[in-house]
């Protein structure tokens, strides 16, 4: 009796295995729709920089099954004001380009405007406005994301992630500004 007790538990077991595991597969494909369209391109920004008067975008080509150019634009304010327009190359290590993580390095042109040092804190602000820098020079930067692609028809693109970006300003001309500044990604965009 005992065998046949355990044959119907280990027979029980297993159609409960195979229900949960039948169940899972029905579910992912729910989420992933009917569309099995892998997208190509995402077009993506920060929206929420806007509401402090900066901006962030970027678009996203897929270029192999593992990477992927873009190129993006930002005008962001650390200390001072920085903005750049850089040309990327992402590797997806997943192979699953537009998805998971991302590493990129990109090279890119920008502007920084600061004011200089040895202006200090003088309440006559017209005495320093012929003071203010302003510098362009190449640029190099590193970054790591994450992006889902969501929804049935997975076109909704949400990506989070950061690196850093070093302004090629020579020593003489920086006059006080920060050459390396870190970057941050949060953005929300379409993928098709």
């Amino acid at each position: 009796m005992r065998p046949t007790l355990v044959r119907t538990a280990a027979l029980i077991g297993s159609f409960a295995v195979g229900a949960t595991t039948l169940s899972a597969q029905s579910l992912r494909d729910q989420t992933r729709g009917p569309s099995t369209k892998t997208p190509t391109h995402v077009i993506s920004v920060n929206p929420f920089l806007p509401l402090f008067g900066y901006f962030q975008a970027e678009y996203e080509h897929r270029v192999a099954q593992n990477a992927s150019v873009g190129i993006s634009g930002s005008h962001t304010k650390f200390d001072d004001l920085y903005t750049s327009v850089d040309v990327k190359l992402r590797l997806y290590p997943q192979e699953r380009v537009l998805e998971n993580l991302g590493i990129s390095a990109g090279l890119g042109y920008g502007r920084v405007k600061g004011q200089d040092e040895n202006c200090g804190e003088i309440i006559e602000l017209r005495s320093c406005a012929d003071r203010n820098v302003s510098e362009s020079a190449p640029t190099f930067g590193v970054e790591a994301q994450y992006q889902w692609l969501l929804g049935a028809s997975r076109s909704t693109a949400v990506a989070i992630g950061g690196g850093a970006k070093r302004y090629f300003i020579s020593d003489s001309k920086s006059s006080g500004i920060e050459r390396v500044v870190p970057t941050v990604r949060l953005t929300i965009g379409y993928a098709f």
